[in-house]
């Protein structure tokens, strides 16, 4: 009996493997990433379009490397009220953030080193333990694409690229918190937010 239940436990996990997004490397950054690291996690959302910014988490041996990959405009809360419209400031700003999303990710300006821990006194450790490498996104979630109407404002995009030497997996959720509030309620979603709580918890301090 108890091999039967390994055997299930076994297979469930390799269906989702399997079932999962395999994409190659999208631009430098990530190609650079993959081989100079055993296992990376890139944390990224689309809003209002997608824009090249990542949360990098980085594994080598027994240590975490964490990057930034953003524009400093992403500070600014507001978009619209970084400087007076039509004067000079706005209008380099605004060609400053051109620059940034026309820009391939690569070893770069926007690039920056964040910090770097042992792996057992870090973030990576509260991840793996929703076992982040064996979920599926919402193409597996909803595969005819089903999105309900949700209440929430903040409804965005949560990407996450896994990458690993020999594969990149691609996981993408729609308004995973306001899915699960307003629809349907999903495990996977909920350990999804309950991911990105941690990775944005901890660079914000950063």
């Amino acid at each position: 009996m108890k091999r039967i239940i390994l055997l299930a436990i076994i297979l469930n996990i390799s269906l989702n493997v399997f079932s999962q997004k395999i994409i190659s490397a999208e631009n430098p950054l990530i190609n650079i990433i993959q081989n100079d690291f055993d296992s990376s996690i890139l944390y990224s959302y689309a809003d209002r379009g997608y824009y090249p910014n990542y949360l990098i988490i980085s594994k080598k041996d027994s240590l975490v490397y964490f990057y930034r990959y953003s524009s400093p405009l992403n500070r600014y809360i507001n978009f619209s009220d970084r400087a007076p419209y039509n004067s000079n400031i706005r209008s380099k700003l605004d060609s400053n953030y051109i620059q940034f999303i026309t820009t391939k990710p690569n070893i770069n300006s926007y690039l920056s080193a964040v910090d770097i821990k042992l792996g057992n006194e870090s973030i990576w450790k509260d991840i793996s333990k929703y076992k982040i490498w064996n979920l599926i996104d919402d193409a597996k979630i909803d595969p005819v694409g089903y999105v309900c109407d949700t209440e929430s404002s903040h409804e965005r995009t949560e990407i996450f690229h896994l990458l690993t030497k020999d594969k990149i997996v691609e996981l993408k959720y729609y308004n995973p918190k306001g899915m699960n509030k307003d629809c349907k309620f999903n495990q996977t979603r909920d350990d999804i937010v309950k991911i990105e709580e941690i990775i944005s918890e901890f660079f914000k301090c950063k």
